[in-house]
């Protein structure tokens, strides 16, 4: 199956160049003067003056490994605005890139999981972000992995299409990488998203392939062309760029742990080792959390860590930094092609995750999709006109983030659970709203009438407490003041009882809202200062340090 991956790996990328002929050819390969008449529209005139955005989403990144990005950190962070309090709604792939193109939470778009029946089967993106953003005036580009089981799955919309180049409404330019193409292993095209070394491409519904070419430079390779058509006309613009860095996929090599990895060009091999001397979630110790007795039993059954997993999460974490880095790489060249253009400034540049990723912590080796930070707490970077440089500490969500852009462009979306940013970002504020978490389990019969159906747990998170419910029944309340690391489980303790109660009531209140009925506000006794909540953060980070080393 991976013969055709090993045909060729790439050596390193040689420096942007930006030479007059090179430009010309970039244009011309990108076919700039073939514009569509839907491209070249007039455009309004109150549309022409908004910036640009462009939004990166990586795919299982943790908050915590923007040191291994320096063209991230450089471009956007240095730039612009660190959210230090940023959370997927739900924390795994699928329905957190469905709630980022609707602005909805999972239980009211529905794709609770990867796989049939939920996935992209299950996903209506008839009205989405883009179709929101083309409605007003902007051109809109999509590149990179799309949802789960897209080429697979019939699209809901239009069941008669051909899944694998079937292009979704609302983008001028469509980039998606199909899971599967139903082609035969002997076709060029018959790469997939999960094949780092033989992804294909459906381009404006063509399939294109690019075996031998490692994923994250067929990625920036297809933004670059759509920047230089987009960069080329008098429209704004809005280009969704989706890695799938640092996520597992093929092939896998000699010396690979038991747990699946990133694979990774030759050349950034080995470029961390001095610097990540065991994993992430590891701490000096080796045991992560010697006590789990106070814990669900999808933790409490989970065995010590013994040496062998050590090494398997030590090596899990040094791949993922150098696929990282190997993105990031590619991340330059948008970033100087940008700049180059004249078009940085007027471009307002968006870095996040779809959620994050376990590496040792609680006993857990790998994965995601659990009420724990290293699951769902994920990087947010924003730079460009408008916004200011540092941080924030209020919370912001996968689904505030879609009404942000949406707002950016002058538009909102329909049914909108989130809340815009945009008051967040004018003023450092505190933790004063309602933040909701919620989790399938992949099972469309696990049913609980106060759950629905799908739902496996959901949750409340404030600056001080994080709260969840499952539906077989477990409850957890973590102290996140004097517990950051969500080691001592006190939902049975009677000195919570009166928080566990507040808590409860605010989650009944919201975990089946919609629209504005999300965007609610703590009540007083559970909401924080800004200064408190910076204090709160502060903290947690110095203890996790401490914990787990920097």
């Amino acid at each position: 199956m991976f013969a055709r991956l090993h045909a060729r790996r790439e050596g390193r990328l040689p420096r942007w160049r930006t030479t007059t002929a090179v430009m010309t050819t970039l244009a011309l390969t990108a076919g700039v003067a073939a514009l569509t008449v839907h491209e070249a529209a007039t455009v309004p005139a109150e549309a022409a003056t908004r910036p640009n955005v462009l939004v990166i989403m990586t795919d299982d990144m943790r908050a915590d490994e923007l040191r291994f990005m320096p063209n991230v950190r450089r471009y956007v962070q240095q730039r612009g605005l660190t959210w230090r309090n940023a959370y997927a709604t739900t924390p795994l792939c699928c329905p957190d890139r469905a709630s980022f193109l609707t602005g909805r939470f999972t239980h009211n778009h529905k794709v609770w999981w990867h796989d049939a029946p939920y996935g992209y089967g299950a996903f209506n993106d008839s009205r989405t972000l883009a179709t929101a953003l083309r409605g007003v005036g902007m051109r809109t580009g999509y590149v990179g992995k799309y949802l789960n089981r897209y080429g697979l799955a019939k699209p809901k919309t239009d069941p008669t299409a051909r899944p694998a180049t079937f292009v979704p409404a609302g983008w001028h330019q469509w980039r998606g990488t199909p899971d599967g193409t139903g082609l035969a292993e002997s076709d060029p095209r018959a790469g997939g998203t999960y094949r780092y070394f033989d992804t294909t491409v459906n381009v404006n519904g063509s399939l294109q392939g690019h075996a031998g070419t490692y994923s994250s430079r067929v990625m920036a390779d297809e933004s670059l062309k759509v920047l230089d058509r987009f960069t080329s006309l008098s429209a704004p613009w809005f280009l969704y760029v989706n890695s799938l860095a640092p996520h597992v996929g093929g092939p896998w090599e000699p010396g690979d742990p038991g747990l699946k990895t990133p694979a990774r060009p030759d050349w950034v091999k080995g470029r961390f080792d001095d610097q990540i001397r065991r994993g992430r979630g590891v701490p000096a110790s080796g045991e992560p959390e010697p006590d789990v007795s106070d814990k669900p039993s999808m933790i409490r059954n989970l065995p010590r860590l013994d040496d062998a997993d050590r090494r398997a999460v030590l090596k899990l974490t040094r791949q993922r930094a150098e696929a990282l880095y190997a993105l990031d790489v590619q991340l330059g060249r948008m970033f100087r092609m940008l700049a180059n253009r004249g078009e940085l400034g007027r471009t307002r540049i968006v870095f996040t995750s779809d959620n994050g990723y376990f590496l040792g912590e609680h006993r857990r080796l790998d994965g995601k999709n659990s009420p724990y930070e290293p699951s769902y707490k994920v990087p947010l970077l924003m730079a460009g006109p408008g916004i200011p440089e540092g941080s924030r500490v209020a919370p912001a969500t996968t689904v505030d983030l879609s009404a942000t852009v949406a707002e950016w462009a002058g538009t909102r979306l329909p049914y909108a659970d989130g809340r815009s940013l945009a008051a967040d970002i004018a003023t450092s504020r505190g933790w004063t709203r309602v933040t909701m978490f919620e989790a399938g389990n992949g099972s469309s019969t696990l049913v609980n009438e106060a759950f629905g159906r799908g739902r496996a747990v959901m949750g409340i998170r404030t600056a001080r407490y994080a709260f969840f419910r499952y539906a077989r029944g477990a409850v957890e309340l973590y102290d996140m003041v004097k517990d950051p690391n969500q080691l001592r489980n006190v939902a049975g303790s009677t000195a919570y009882a009166d928080v566990r109660r507040q808590l409860n009531a605010v989650l009944t209140q919201v975990k089946d809202c919609a629209g504005a009925t999300c965007r609610v506000d703590l009540p007083v006794a559970l909401q924080v200062s800004e200064s408190a909540t910076r204090s709160i953060t502060n903290a947690a980070a110095d203890a996790k340090k401490a914990y787990y080393g920097s």
